[in-house]
């Protein structure tokens, strides 16, 4: 019982430094779900010190490694294991950070760490579901969508994570272009609607956790086909949109 008591006295005491190694700004789906449940975890690893933020991001790593492993698999059942396990590899990327940001033991290394792994993970999953796909039904056309996607989400990363700066025209007044260049207000006003379907629809963002949860979504109802062209639709787009975008200095908030 007194053990007991310490426990909860303990995770009364660290309630506020838990909550504050949430991520201030992040995706919409770590927002809503996958922080949220890190930060339960949190709790019971915080202070084991033998578990570190890089044991968590290599535990992530591992559990894709697992995740592709079924998905490979290509049978449904199997399918749906893996679109289980790709949510908590997402939940453990989470929870490396959080668990770097509690301890106040953020490191270049880790980061390095994090988003190499983050990488490797990418093409553990689209290579799986695509060798899973050719294995059940022999359509050898799933691996130039498969790759395709893939370069897509690297792209992605490259400008949204990267947060590549596109400067604009030097020497030209903003305002006076804004107002004189007929395709300047055309382009302004498909940002505009562009930024307001980008807040409506917080999945279109297509940050990692958004990236995780269609391709679960798509595994759970075994229309990974159909995933691979959404993938692709939605790169292309934002590869044309946020270069543009950002030249024009205007591009939906990023987190």
């Amino acid at each position: 019982m007194s053990a007991l008591f310490m426990w909860n006295n303990k995770s009364m005491v660290n309630k506020q430094q838990l909550r504050n190694a949430i991520k201030k700004k992040d995706g919409w789906w770590a927002s809503i779900f996958s922080g949220p449940i890190a930060n339960i975890l949190l709790i019971f690893i915080c202070d084991v010190k033998w578990i570190t933020p890089n044991c968590v991001t290599t535990s992530s790593l591992f559990t894709c490694i697992l995740a592709a492993a079924f998905i490979s698999v290509g049978a449904p059942i199997f399918l749906i294991t893996g679109a289980v396990l790709v949510q908590i590899v997402f939940i453990l990327d989470c929870l490396d950070g959080q668990l770097a940001r509690y301890r106040e033991a953020s490191s270049n290394f880790g980061a390095w760490y994090d988003r190499v792994t983050d990488r490797i993970k990418d093409f553990l999953i689209y290579f799986s579901i695509a060798f899973g796909h050719f294995r059940v039904y022999s359509d050898w056309k799933i691996w130039p969508l498969a790759m395709s996607s893939l370069f897509i989400v690297y792209l992605f990363d490259y400008y949204v994570n990267q947060d590549i700066k596109l400067e604009a025209v030097k020497n030209v007044d903003k305002s006076t272009k804004e107002t004189k260049c007929p395709i300047t207000k055309c382009l302004n006003l498909i940002f505009s609607i562009g930024e307001k379907v980008y807040k409506f629809l917080p999945i279109l963002q297509f940050h990692l956790g958004e990236q995780y949860l269609i391709i679960s979504i798509f595994l759970f109802f075994n229309q990974t086909r159909l995933m691979f062209y959404l993938i692709i639709v939605m790169g292309i787009f934002y590869s044309i949109y946020w270069p543009v975008s950002k030249y024009y200095g205007r591009k939906p908030e990023t987190t």
